[in-house]
């Protein structure tokens, strides 16, 4: 098995005609077609391609293709912000009348998403200290989908032995 560091150096975009060392950086919003046939089906995801940076770009294949390969994982997802990872994670996990139980000291967005936005969805939050392993266990019921906390925390800096 090959090493993390000689996956994460190893792991990269197929080098173009121009032998580059590393893969340029595609600063590009979207990419043209062959002709309306060739946009239609990648836009139907009959054929692979990047169409529009926003939902994909070699860059970005490349990063989640060495993270998945350095985790084992099949594939991965890319967000722009850490905050978008979260939420996304969220919402595509939780449902009206899901339950979160979460560390105290979470990042102020975190909380923002725990108090404001997701119980208009139906989805509640209880938070325990960072520290408190019988608290995270006895908070959790039948509805609860996600225990969440973050290590280092924000802004506490706690650090947390996940094994």
């Amino acid at each position: 098995m090959k090493s993390l560091e000689t996956i994460a150096i190893r792991t990269q975009t197929e080098r173009s005609e121009n032998n580059e060392h590393s893969a340029p950086i595609y600063l590009t919003s979207s990419y043209v077609f062959e002709d309306a046939e060739d946009m239609r089906s990648q836009f139907a995801e009959e054929k692979e391609g990047h169409i529009y940076s926003r939902y994909a770009n070699p860059n970005t294949d490349e990063f989640i293709e060495k993270l998945a390969r350095m985790e084992g994982a099949e594939t991965g997802w890319a967000t722009a912000t850490g905050m978008a990872a979260v939420f996304t994670c969220f919402a595509s996990l939780l449902e009206s009348g899901d339950h979160i139980v979460s560390a105290r000291s979470v990042f102020g967005s975190t909380h923002k998403l725990f108090t404001e936005i997701l119980p208009k969805w139906g989805i509640s939050t209880t938070y325990v200290d960072i520290d408190d392993e019988a608290g995270f266990e006895s908070n959790i019921k039948e509805s609860t989908k996600i225990v969440y906390l973050e290590t280092p925390s924000n802004p506490a800096l706690d650090i947390v032995d996940l094994e």
